[in-house]
């Protein structure tokens, strides 16, 4: 019986991975994140192994970005895009990800 306990919460354990969390980011103007040009809008973004994968709910398109996860010593309040921008081209350098410790690098 306690084995079939463990099967059981090891699978609920493992559908939460993959269903990973979305977050909500709008770009209010164009945006590039590591090589990848990212058209103003509203995205939902998620970690998709050492890619952040961005669906853009205007245009139904995912794109899929090479990503650095970095940890930090506390959760973030709330979902924040660091960019800087260069040559009128804004570059986005980091998000941090509501609620978690983690930060996506560029």
């Amino acid at each position: 019986m306690k084995s079939i306990l463990m099967v059981a919460a090891l699978a609920v354990a493992s559908l939460s991975v993959v269903s990973a969390k979305s977050y909500d980011l709008i770009l209010s103007s164009p945006a590039a994140a590591g090589q990848t040009e990212l058209r103003a809008g509203h995205y939902l973004v998620k970690v998709n192994g050492a890619y952040a994968e961005f669906f853009n709910l205007d245009n139904r398109h995912t794109i899929m970005v090479p990503v650095k996860v970095e940890a930090s010593e506390s959760k973030f309040e709330n979902t924040a895009v660091e960019a800087k921008t260069e040559n009128g081209v804004s570059q986005i350098q980091s998000i941090e990800l509501q609620d978690t410790n983690s930060k996506l690098e560029f």
